[in-house]
């Protein structure tokens, strides 16, 4: 029985009553195919799910990063007791009450002080050291945390994962959602604690084999918010500096890895929009180092922001108006399995294109307007009424009015009132269309 045939089983239970185990695993939002084709235990899908005792699973040890995050911790902490059996932090030296405020906000904290040495991989490959075997390490971030809902659902679904594929060397993500509502799904943050797998990169850091391959991975129905995006604590704790340097040492030692010059774009674009100028040097920059990408033979270490880099590519030409440069991404992208990214950045390149060409008509039409002689006051009426419905089409919402008094005084703008009394009729349902998280 493979594991794509034991998830289908556990969504076919009856939804009012499943077993423990189909409850815990319909937690399990997607797998690698790669998992999806393992051999399971022996036996029938009743028999699995019989023999589940979830008690009897791995310990779950969280993982926390800290320096001098005393504002967050707590928070952090006290949100993971339930899920987890260990909080442990790995602190670079904190000099503010971090350590303190931790042990305040939970029962049992441990702690090991480890020098800062600009590298987040070798920060949580420290935690190896102390990890237990036989169990997982949930690596979390200080400004993250687990939400109300998905309380309980960690250690349930790792249990369920140690039932049905013991040993596998898999890492899991769960879903991190910042301020922004944007949703973060492939994020690999849990290992099992006696994996050979060890974080790579001083920053961006990622869980990769000894030869830099990226393991599979489960997405789980576990939700952590994360702030550390804010605009406000993006300044206060310097981190777009802090970022940039790292970047920079990363491109000083590996100069031919393409996904740090990915990062050396994005991560400067945080927190904020680029003006046209700025767009177009960034997206020249980044298509020149992605020709990188197409050097053989690359790790996934290396090739892991291919598809990223196309859609940054994509985002920037928006900010320049590059429509001929997205028409070329478009095509990659969708041969990357991204069709929505191709179809949306390549619909809305024309579309902006066929607003400027909107504009513009309407320039010719008012510039037209201006050569009106008395045996053609009915003509010049409809064109007032065009010219008002452009003006509607384009956002030159400001000249509508006086357009359509133009229109009307000539016994003409009909097109433009039907639009908008039909607009005006639906506007008031449409304001009140649910908000969607």
């Amino acid at each position: 029985m493979k594991l794509s045939d034991v998830l289908d089983q556990a969504w076919a239970e009856d939804s009012g009553r499943p077993t423990p185990l189909g409850r815990d695993l319909r937690l399990v939002r997607a797998a690698a195919p790669e998992l999806l084709a393992l051999d399971v235990r022996a036996g029938s899908y009743g028999e699995l799910a019989g023999s589940y005792r979830p008690d009897r699973a791995g310990a779950v040890t969280a993982v926390v990063l800290t320096h001098d995050e005393e504002q967050v911790i707590g928070a952090c902490l006290r949100a993971l007791t339930d899920d987890c059996d260990r909080l442990l932090l790995v602190d670079a030296e904190s000099e503010d009450a971090t350590v303190g405020t931790a042990r305040s906000a939970v029962a049992h904290v441990e702690h090991v002080t480890r020098a800062w040495t600009d590298d987040f991989a070798a920060q949580r490959n420290a935690a190896f050291e102390q990890a237990r075997p036989g169990g997982w390490l949930a690596h979390v971030d200080a400004d993250e945390t687990l939400s109300a809902e998905s309380r309980g659902r960690l250690r349930a679904v790792l249990s369920a994962l140690d039932h049905v594929l013991p040993g596998a060397d898999l890492v899991v993500s769960p879903r991190i959602l910042d301020t922004s509502r944007e949703c973060h799904t492939d994020t690999r943050r849990i290992v099992r604690s006696d994996s050979a797998l060890r974080f790579r990169g001083r920053l961006h850091e990622r869980l990769y084999d000894a030869h830099g391959a990226q393991p599979p991975s489960v997405e789980v129905d576990v939700v952590f918010h994360h702030t550390g995006y804010e605009p406000e604590v993006i300044a206060r704790k310097g981190k777009r500096e802090r970022y940039a340097r790292l970047v920079e040492m990363c491109l000083t030692e590996e100069p031919s890895n393409p996904k740090w010059h990915f990062y050396a774009v994005r991560d400067g674009l945080v927190g904020r929009k680029p003006g046209p100028d700025e767009a177009l040097a960034l997206f020249r920059r980044l298509r020149e180092a992605h020709a990188l990408y197409d050097e053989a033979p690359l790790s996934d270490y290396e090739a892991e922001r291919c598809t990223d880099s196309l859609v940054l590519q994509c985002e920037l030409a928006l900010g320049f108006g590059g429509g001929r440069e997205i028409a070329d991404l478009a095509p990659l992208l969708h041969a990357r399995g991204r069709p929505l990214e191709a179809s949306y950045y390549q619909a809305f390149a024309e579309f902006s294109a066929l607003l400027s060409r909107s504009s513009r008509l309407l320039d010719q039409l008012s510039e037209g307007s201006r050569h009106q002689l008395p045996g053609n006051r009915q003509l010049a009426g409809r064109s007032y009424d065009l010219q008002a419905l452009l003006a509607l089409t384009c956002g030159r919402y400001d000249e509508v009015p006086l357009l359509l008094g133009e229109a009307r005084s000539r016994q003409a703008g009909s097109l433009t009132t039907a639009t908008v009394e039909s607009l005006a009729d639906r506007l008031p349902s449409w304001r009140d269309l649910p908000q969607t998280s």
